[in-house]
């Protein structure tokens, strides 16, 4: 079997909250299994373990947040060369939908040239500052992560 890394910064919870989404929906298949991690833990993760790895966060000041770029750049030092890579977010405006998960895809594209990018990402919306995500957001990053699932098996 597979096996999967999703990684997320998260300060009220929905972004974490949506890479649990994902990687349920990634273990559905049956093609992977997930393990769910805080940028924080990045550093300490073995990589080369894993055969895909997706990177999400909250959109803060218009851009995705330093913790996740962090972890992208981290990441990509450590090896994600061959590796399938996706990028989510959460955003409250709109006008900010899909920026932070563009953001961390053009990041993994410059900072890990070798990896496969799954484009585009998923972005969710959150409905208050503090959440929570809007009702079909969850359904929608299970379907993201089976589709992450369907790419990573073939």
């Amino acid at each position: 079997m597979k096996k999967v890394l999703v990684v997320f910064d998260s300060t009220y919870g929905n972004t974490e909250k949506l890479g649990r989404e994902i990687a349920s929906g990634i273990e559905e298949t049956g093609i992977a299994e997930c393990k769910v991690i805080n940028i924080d833990d990045v550093e300490s993760e073995d990589l080369s373990v894993y055969d895909g790895v997706l990177f999400g966060g909250p959109i803060h000041a218009f851009r995705a947040t330093r913790g996740i770029k962090g972890a992208v750049k981290k990441a990509a030092k450590k090896g994600l060369d061959g590796k399938l890579v996706a990028s989510y977010d959460t955003y409250q405006a709109t006008s900010h939908e899909g920026k932070a998960a563009k953001q961390i895809e053009g990041l993994l594209k410059k900072k890990a040239s070798g990896a496969n990018v799954l484009s585009p990402g998923l972005s969710a919306l959150v409905l208050d500052r503090e959440g929570p995500l809007q009702d079909d957001e969850p359904a929608k990053a299970r379907e993201f992560g089976q589709r992450f699932a369907q790419e990573l098996g073939e």
